[in-house]
């Protein structure tokens, strides 16, 4: 009375449903990372040739050339007015705009009225596949946890703290 395989009883032996199971969990996991392999090749060979389209329209005189920089990382996704941005950024740096009003405030991105047709669609384009650098919920989890910002908020109340009271302002 044979009382079959021992083998089966083994954990390495290839016959068990346990490692039957393993091997097929591992081809899937290999298939599907051939999958996403093949779709960023995909995606990359698109971007390849519209780059490619955009070099020849430039060429041909059909379309502006523009500059390669990093500002696209940065850029916030509204599209809009690049001096507006940047009468912005000056304002902040000089201590003329704070932050945290603008963002209280909050700017209404939905007026299109003085963008151009291609800052239009970029934005839409851009908010519409989540590709954003600088979200508003961003902007305002960047603004909440900076800890430089939370020493001058304190540095500024203590100040106003002084200033308010008149006894202080005579010490000084």
């Amino acid at each position: 009375m044979g009382g079959g395989d021992l083998n089966l009883k083994k954990s390495w032996h290839p016959g068990t449903l346990r490692n039957q199971e393993k091997v097929w969990k591992k081809e899937r996991a290999a298939d599907e990372e051939r999958k996403k392999t093949e779709q960023l090749l995909k995606e990359k060979n698109e971007e390849r040739q519209m780059l490619e389209l955009q070099a020849l329209s430039e060429a041909a005189g059909k379309q502006k050339k523009r500059a390669e920089r990093l500002d696209w990382m940065y850029s916030s996704g509204a599209g809009g007015n690049q001096s507006m941005v940047d009468e912005d950024r000056e304002a902040y740096l000089l201590g003329k705009k704070r932050v945290d009003k603008l963002i209280e405030t909050g700017k209404n991105l939905d007026d299109v009225s003085g963008m151009d047709a291609s800052a239009v669609f970029a934005r839409n384009a851009s908010t519409a596949y989540g590709i954003t650098a600088n979200t508003i919920r961003d902007t305002q989890n960047k603004v909440r946890d900076d800890p430089l910002l939370a020493i001058k908020r304190r540095e500024q109340a203590s100040l106003q703290a002084v200033l308010s009271n008149p006894l202080k302002v005579k010490e000084l």
